[in-house]
């Protein structure tokens, strides 16, 4: 729900954007968006075009979910089918949730450094196979299937390099196993809540934790698709291998050079 739902005003109509914009928004090619649309993470509408077939048109919150997607792929080093995985067998209505919030919120007026904040959401790895959702408090408490007052929620972990297994939410909780006990068998619950109990324990005894702020690369997003400059900081920091690098600048004449 955006900020002017919540007001009382009328939804503005969705924005849809064609393929070279959401590819330059999201920082996702082409072809990854095909795969995360396959997977059932984004979807694509078709419109006709003027003299025959059809155009490719990407709405704004697909745009911006894809965004999260290059994220994981860029930080973690995932491939896209493991991406592909996570983006759409997280629970329904978490990217959205996100996007919504943030889209909502950001000002055109601002600048384009894009900056970390309080209530930003992150994505932690840890030990390169657990993938975690890291959440302010206040967003915790509107996930009715996490635990309570619980902020790291686990997605799930890497099973192979294509492969991704979730890990339910219910059964952090004994409330949240009573409900699963209605639908699944009672080892299946035993089961899940080992997994699920190694996964907390491996996050608090982390070997290695890889973090990426979600927001923040939604909030570089949505000012692309809106024309907008958008940069973070390590941008501007001397970077190996950029145009930042300063061992590959030219070393000034000295004094006792030849000319």
């Amino acid at each position: 729900m955006t900020a002017s739902e919540r007001n009382g005003a009328e939804a503005p109509e969705p924005l849809f954007y064609g393929d070279a914009d959401a590819v330059a928004a999201s920082g996702m090619p082409l072809p990854s968006l095909r795969v995360l649309q396959a997977a059932g993470a984004i979807q694509a509408q078709k419109t006709p075009k003027d003299h025959g077939g059809f155009r490719r048109l990407w709405r704004e919150e697909d745009v911006l979910i894809a965004a999260i997607g290059a994220a994981i792929s860029e930080h973690f080093a995932w491939n896209i089918r493991i991406v592909a995985e996570v983006m759409a067998k997280t629970k329904p209505g978490t990217w959205a949730a996100l996007t919504a919030s943030i889209a909502g919120t950001i000002s055109p007026e601002e600048g384009a450094l894009i900056r970390s904040l309080q209530d930003d959401w992150h994505l932690d790895l840890i030990n390169r196979q657990h993938l975690f959702l890291r959440v302010p408090p206040v967003v915790a408490a509107f996930f009715l299937d996490a635990p309570p007052r619980e902020t790291n929620l686990i997605l799930g972990y890497a099973a192979s390099k294509d492969t991704f297994k979730m890990v339910p939410w219910l059964l952090g909780s004994p409330e949240g196993r009573t409900k699963l006990a209605a639908i699944t068998s009672a080892a299946q619950i035993t089961t899940g809540e080992r997994i699920y109990k190694l996964a907390m324990a491996t996050r608090a005894n982390a070997l290695s934790t890889a973090s990426v702020n979600i927001s923040m690369q939604i909030r570089a997003t949505w000012r692309r698709l809106h024309g907008l400059d958008a940069h973070f900081l390590q941008d501007a920091l001397p970077q190996k291998g950029t145009s930042n690098d300063p061992t590959s600048r030219p070393r000034p004449k000295d004094a006792t050079d030849s000319d």
